[in-house]
Parts: structure tokens; sequence; C-alpha cells
């Protein structure tokens, strides 16, 4: 009997330990699952939604991107809109344990905020991995694998534009 209750105890340690080293590296887009989905008005005949929200991307290469914008979804894709507003952030990812530390910096803004200076200074925080979400600034992040094309474009639009600018030194 005591054999078995050992034999159990070990089991279940072992299963916790395997389950912690299951926690995979974070990839591609995720975008904020919280959102409000607004739809054209009626004499639009577009068959999309859209929401203002935030999107992050993770590349295998430790680069990090947060953009906000406005997204549009339709029966098959999902796309950033070229047209409307935006906010991009680019740094970089570290995982640890359930844990992905970021550091980034604000790198450009459709609107410029007056006596704003770009790039901004370094942030640094924490997003938790919770299971098939993230959270990240109170909000919820779900995998969105059909943004990931787009944002490995972006990023290497923003990564290029930051090195013409001269602001390579600027990276976090």
């Amino acid at each position: 009997m005591m054999i078995l209750r050992y034999l159990c105890i070990s089991l279940c340690l072992l299963e916790s330990a395997s389950l912690k080293a299951q926690i995979t590296p974070p990839s591609g887009a995720w975008r904020q699952t919280n959102v409000t989905w607004k739809r054209p008005p009626a004499g639009i005949e577009l068959k999309v939604r859209y929401a203002e929200t935030a999107v992050i991307f993770f590349s295998p290469d430790k680069r990090f991107i947060l953009l906000y914008g406005t997204i549009y979804q339709g029966a098959k894709s999902e796309e950033l809109s070229g047209g409307d507003g935006r906010v991009v952030c680019l740094g970089t990812w570290k995982l640890s344990g359930n844990v992905i530390h970021v550091d980034y910096r604000l790198v450009s803004r459709t609107v410029a905020k007056k006596g704003e200076t770009l790039p901004g200074p370094v942030r640094s925080e924490d997003i938790r991995i919770r299971g098939n979400t993230i959270l990240f600034q109170k909000d919820r992040f779900g995998r969105d694998e059909k943004l990931d094309d787009e944002f490995k474009a972006i990023l290497q639009g923003e990564s290029a534009r930051q090195l013409d600018n001269g602001s390579a030194a600027a990276k976090p």
C-alpha cells in the first residue's frame, strides 16, 4: 500500500513538472479579444465587420510588435486597415515560465501628438500566458493566424524605416 502511495505521488509530481515544461514560446499575431465589432453603414453592402483593436506580434527571432489600429474581418480573412490611424511599438521579448517579458518603444503614430518625440522611451512589461490566451495591460489576446503575414511585413517595413531614419541605436 505504501509503494502505491509513493508511486501516485511521484506520478503527480512528474506530471506537474511536464505541464510547466509544455509552455510553448509565443509566435505570430495575437489580437485583442474583448473588442466591439461594428458593421459598415446600411447603404454600404460590404460583408465585413471592423473593430479598433490592439494586435501583438511575436517573431521567432524575439522581436515584438504592439500595434493599435482597425482590423477588417470578412468571412475568411482579416486585414489591418490601410486608411485608418495606427500606433506602432517595436521591441523584443523573452519567455520565462508562463510570463513573456517585453521591452518596447513607440516608433510611429499616424497622427502625431504635439511635443512627442519618436522613438519614445523604452517600456518594460510582462505578458501572462493563460492557456490559449495571453493577458497584457488588462486585455485578453487570442492567436490570430490570419494576420501573421501582414505583421511579418510590418515588422520588416518598420525595422527598415528605423534603420533609414538613423535610429538603429534606438532599439530597446
